[in-house]
């Protein structure tokens, strides 16, 4: 994900990605990793993506989409003391459109719907852990919340303020979450509407998430190259769409282990595993076949 992107080359961003012809790019901080090196004829590596939600110190408010800050800690331990490097999305990109090396032991963090309580919360464990994750934010809600601040962690979305924060901080690229498809009628999400005119739902995916990625440019200087279906809700139509808008990963909420396997299409669907509120750090992470 290129994080920064000076006026000019913003405005030129957003006009591009209006006509629907922006190319993925990427500016990717260094980093020292290990074998394997990808390619297409080789041993695919397993990438476990971790989907968290809210994070709320309020234990009384959990549930399948909020844990608490210290349950999510807990999580960060584990993954540390085992030996995992997380990743952002464009490095995993970068590797795999490049035969790159990854980690030994890869996985993804991600927090779906930008809530406030990811920069309260979630940013500081990253930092102490040494860690980075992925934000994907609906840009309606932020829209909402830029106009009427409210940082109060319990139930605010991110305004462009605190975006820019978490992208600033290095330790969070940002996401594509959709602008105002994060609902369940009448279309699923971003699913096409049984009945729809083919042409005419890739038209609407494709004005609703270049309206967020429009915003992400003008406001943060942000051009996201993930995008996060809402509810993991897909229809085939979305792929070409999203990856002629610059898309180079697309999460699901499909709970799998990702085979990375050097081909760029293995990047077009990847499996999420929801993390709820309940069940022990070392039995989810046993479920999901993390040690």
């Amino acid at each position: 994900m290129k994080r920064r992107i000076g006026p000019l080359w913003g405005l030129a961003a957003v006009l591009l990605i209006a006509a629907g012809l922006l190319a993925a790019s990427h500016l990717l901080p260094e980093t020292n990793w290990a074998s394997p090196t990808l390619s297409r004829s080789g041993t695919a590596v397993p990438l476990p993506i971790l989907m968290y939600h809210s994070v709320l110190r309020d234990p009384s408010r959990s549930g399948d989409y909020v844990v608490t800050p210290d349950l999510l800690e807990q999580d960060l331990a584990f993954l540390a003391s085992h030996g995992y490097t997380t990743l952002f999305p464009s490095e995993l990109a970068q590797a795999v459109l490049h035969g790159e090396a990854l980690p030994e032991k890869p996985v993804i963090l991600s927090f779906d719907d930008g809530y406030q309580n990811t920069l309260t919360y979630v940013l500081p464990l990253l930092e102490r852990y040494d860690m980075k994750a992925v934000a994907s934010v609906v840009g309606s809600y932020s829209e909402q919340y830029s106009l009427s601040p409210d940082p109060n962690p319990s139930y605010a979305y991110l305004s462009w303020e605190g975006i820019c924060a978490l992208a600033d901080s290095g330790r969070f690229e940002i996401a594509n979450h959709s602008y105002d498809m994060h609902r369940q009628f009448p279309r699923r999400g971003a699913m096409r509407i049984p009945g729809e005119d083919p042409v005419a739902y890739c038209a609407a995916l494709r004005k609703d998430a270049a309206a967020t990625q429009s915003l992400l440019t003008r406001h943060c200087g942000i051009l996201p190259t993930t995008y996060a279906y809402p509810y993991g809700h897909i229809s085939p139509e979305s792929v070409p769409v999203l990856r002629e808008l610059g898309f180079t990963v697309l999460l699901t909420c499909e709970s799998r282990i990702n085979q990375i396997d050097g081909s760029p299409e293995s990047l077009l669907s990847l499996g999420r595993f929801n993390r709820p509120a309940g069940v022990a750090t070392d039995e989810m992470m046993a479920r999901i076949g993390i040690g």
